[in-house]
């Protein structure tokens, strides 16, 4: 535990390794599992239809920088 003056603060060990890794496994695994969900999406208004491929989604490094995207 950490003291500053009159304020103590706890500390979780390794903390950002554990957030590391449970990113990894959303990435891995909880993303599949949320695409299931929403395997047909419809604008009916529009005509158009957007349809997710769990089985073959890839993420790749995006084609441009964060700050351009802002």
């Amino acid at each position: 535990m950490l003291r500053n003056g009159n304020v103590r603060m706890s500390t979780i060990t390794r903390f950002s390794q554990i957030q590391f890794k449970g990113f990894c496994r959303f990435i891995n695994w909880g993303l599949a599992e949320e695409f299931h969900k929403f395997l047909k999406i419809e604008d009916r208004d529009q005509e158009i239809e957007f349809q997710l491929f769990v089985e073959r989604y890839q993420l790749v490094e995006p084609l441009i920088k964060e700050r351009d995207a802002v």
